[in-house]
């Protein structure tokens, strides 16, 4: 299970009337996929095999305005080791893909082409993540709003802008992943792990800041 959380996020629920519109719903990434599948058949084949993986999921959002939070949390079991290790990062696949397909006006849109990959061979899970600098996630959009004509000081100005936004929602952000295997945890590699009781599950809880600037990410479990 994996989970991201959000606080001080105010003016998130949808607004009718001046009344605020709190959300708690539960969803399949399958039923997304059929209401989409028009849109998604437009994307590259790449892109629909990235979403065709999502189907396992089952996601639960709730936003609350008077809290100022929003929780958002995707989960899956897996049939086998080989279902596992063809899985891709569910967030990134979603942040990756767009749902009415390619639009040229979205092509300066910030985005961090980070690589996730997860291993499993029945003894040790190890995760390993790559991903972008928040200065060359600022440097490539900058550049795209300079290739949609942009002039070199707004594009300046702007990008500076979507770099504070960014780290102003990541520092009141965490991503929680939660991992369950068939076997007693032996050790884990992530100094803030929390192990369950049984020794079966680990749950992990870094700030979002950290993905930002690609610091404590890759982690290793050794079973029993």
């Amino acid at each position: 299970m994996m989970t991201m959380v959000g606080n001080e996020m105010g003016g998130m629920g949808t607004n009718v009337g001046g009344k605020s519109k709190d959300i708690d719903s539960t969803f399949t990434m399958a039923s997304v996929y059929a209401i989409k599948k028009d849109s998604i058949a437009k994307l590259l084949k790449e892109e629909q095999e990235k979403i065709k993986k999502l189907e396992k999921f089952t996601c639960h959002m709730v936003m609350n305005e008077k809290a100022g939070t929003f929780l958002f949390d995707m989960y899956t079991d897996f049939k086998n080791i080989t279902e596992f290790q063809e899985m891709v990062s569910p967030v990134k696949a979603l942040s990756d893909v767009s749902p009415v397909g390619k639009n040229p006006t979205q092509g300066n849109e910030p985005k961090n082409d980070g690589v996730t990959r997860y291993s499993f061979d029945g003894k040790k899970f190890s995760k390993s993540v790559t991903v972008k600098s928040k200065d060359e996630i600022k440097e490539d959009y900058k550049k795209g709003l300079e290739k949609e004509g942009v002039g070199n000081g707004e594009a300046e100005v702007l990008s500076n802008q979507m770099t504070q936004s960014m780290e102003m929602i990541y520092q009141e952000s965490n991503y929680i992943m939660e991992v369950s295997f068939p076997k007693k945890i032996k050790k884990i590699s992530a100094p803030n792990a929390k192990i369950s009781d049984d020794k079966k599950s680990v749950t992990i809880s870094y700030p979002m800041k950290e993905y930002m600037e690609s610091k404590n990410l890759n982690f290793e479990v050794e079973l029993e």
